[in-house]
């Protein structure tokens, strides 16, 4: 028995046929699947990752569709999904949220806390069986210390440069040029034209500005480094854990940027004892257990 392993996130839709012994078999990348942001477009987007994966060498063999897919808390969406997924495809298909499906990946069914922090940020920790979450509620809600967070600060520095007479910073500066914001108007402009995900890819410059020593780039990164490890804090008292307590870190601003990873482990560890897993398995793997524990188990 094989199963479909889907990862449908703000900026990619990452598919995977699995084996049983969470073995992955063939992939298939495409477009953003948030069904809250743009639904036509990501349901689209991972019926073409399905339809890939079961066209391929190991298609036949598949059994089930394990979808983990980012904005399925918002209203009906999740009922509409599955009625639109069901009349494309005749495998069982077990639709949970995607920071449910990484921590799956990450602590199979065990107890313990994840953050995660890319596009946008959650903070999902389970206990008793059951999962609770801090954040994950959008960037119009919050996303603090995501990168669009991050890349909406650092606009907003320019905003505020721009109200005080023009643009004085060395930071501001250097993303005017790159992004030729140069006048209030294009700055204006550029932010209502562009995607979340368009906006969001400013924090990858402004993380190469911090790696070249600019204090401000640097600062903005432990501030979400900082405001991730308090949102962590809130979950572990809401979910009255005992220490020490085991944390797992996912998405592209913990694995890649220095800054934010170590201002966050710095800050917890100064209110609690913690254990970090250092587990890098892809989050759809979290389909072979999330299989085992809702459907199988159910």
């Amino acid at each position: 028995m094989n199963l479909i392993g889907i990862d449908a996130g703000g900026t990619k839709t990452y598919a995977a046929v699995i084996n049983r012994e969470k073995n992955i078999l063939f992939t298939f990348k495409t477009g953003p699947g948030n069904v809250s942001v743009h639904y036509p477009e990501a349901k689209n987007n991972i019926a073409e990752a399905i339809n890939a994966c079961l066209s391929s060498p190991h298609g036949e063999k598949c059994n089930a569709i394990v979808a983990g897919i980012a904005g399925i808390g918002s209203g009906n969406i999740k009922r509409k999904l599955h009625e639109d997924l069901s009349k494309l495809f005749s495998l069982p298909i077990l639709i949970i949220n995607d920071a449910e499906l990484s921590y799956y990946s990450m602590f199979d069914r065990k107890e313990g806390v994840l953050a995660i922090a890319g596009t946008g940020t959650v903070i999902i920790g389970r206990k008793n069986g059951v999962f609770k979450t801090v954040g994950g509620w959008g960037h119009l809600l919050g996303d603090e210390g995501s990168a669009y967070d991050i890349a909406i600060k650092s606009l907003k520095i320019l905003a505020t440069e721009f109200e005080q007479g023009g643009l004085t910073s060395k930071f501001s500066k250097t993303i005017a040029d790159k992004y030729r914001l140069h006048k209030a108007e294009l700055l204006k402009e550029y932010v209502y034209s562009s995607t979340k995900s368009g906006i969001s890819k400013i924090s990858s410059f402004v993380y190469e500005m911090a790696k070249k020593g600019d204090e401000k780039s640097i600062s903005l990164f432990q501030e979400a480094g900082r405001i991730l490890a308090h949102q962590t804090s809130r979950l572990i008292e809401l979910l009255q854990f005992s220490d020490p307590i085991n944390i797992g870190c996912k998405g592209s601003l913990f694995e890649k940027n220095e800054f934010l990873k170590r201002s966050f482990v710095s800050e917890l560890q100064k209110e609690h004892d913690v254990l970090f897993i250092n587990n890098n398995t892809n989050a759809v793997i979290g389909a072979v257990p999330a299989w085992e524990e809702n459907w199988e188990g159910s």
